[in-house]
């Protein structure tokens, strides 16, 4: 298969200021992590990453150059200051090719609900699936039409198309997407939208790479033994 290549480096220096610093010049601090070795702090051009998502290679396989050593990754997280339109943060887990991983696939909902047109609301109730697969399976998103679906309908889990070697972790019951009447629209039913890392809020985020850059919370993965996940900002 083919890999994305994506140019980082290394970098010593963490913390808010520092962050702030390459912010300035451009750059984007990320952390890779994963396989169960140390995590590295990283920087890199914030043009890359935009390119990268521009062209359709969110969840691509990438091959990292400017390394002491040859490194699969795929994009873990990305956290951006929509306000300001720039990247805050990267996170990058390292892949093996015949590991299965679990990771989360952006929904793409398609078309205008039939129930829409004649006066219903549309909840998102779910904006990305759960998903379990191998590196070179993971689709760049799940698109969803729901030009046909009227007033009371809904749409759940159990009723996605499959993907080809890819496994969905969410419960089959679970509502993805409904038209209900406005008079049904309770506060509680609607999803929130997703969060983003704002301005203020870099603290938070340089205190989680100092957890991950001490080892904490690998999440599951699946696979070979010995090869794990870890998480963080």
């Amino acid at each position: 298969m083919d890999f994305i290549q994506l140019k980082v480096e290394e970098r010593n220096k963490i913390g808010k200021s520092s962050s702030r610093q390459l912010r300035i010049q451009g750059l984007v601090p990320a952390i890779l992590y994963g396989n169960s070795e140390e995590p590295l702090t990283l920087q890199l051009q914030s043009r890359d990453i935009a390119k990268l998502i521009q062209n359709g290679n969110r969840n691509a396989v990438l091959k990292l150059e400017g390394l002491k050593q040859e490194i699969t990754a795929i994009i873990k997280d990305i956290q951006k200051d929509r306000t300001k339109d720039r990247f805050l943060h990267l996170d990058l887990l390292r892949v093996a090719m015949d590991t299965e991983i679990d990771t989360a696939l952006v929904i793409d909902f398609v078309g205008e609900a039939e129930g829409v047109r004649l006066g219903g609301v549309l909840q998102q109730n779910m904006r990305k699936l759960n998903i379990r697969a191998l590196p070179k399976d993971i689709p760049e998103k799940y698109e969803i039409d729901i030009s046909e679906l009227e007033m009371g309908s809904a749409i759940k889990v159990e009723e996605l198309k499959a993907m080809p070697g890819v496994e969905i972790l969410d419960s089959p019951e679970d509502l993805v997407v409904s038209v209900v009447a406005p008079t049904e629209l309770k506060e509680e039913e609607i999803a929130p939208p997703e969060e983003e890392l704002e301005e203020g809020e870099e603290g938070v985020e340089e205190g989680a790479e100092e957890a991950a850059e001490e080892g904490a919370g690998e999440p599951e993965r699946v696979g070979k033994p010995g090869k794990e996940e870890s998480s963080e900002k």
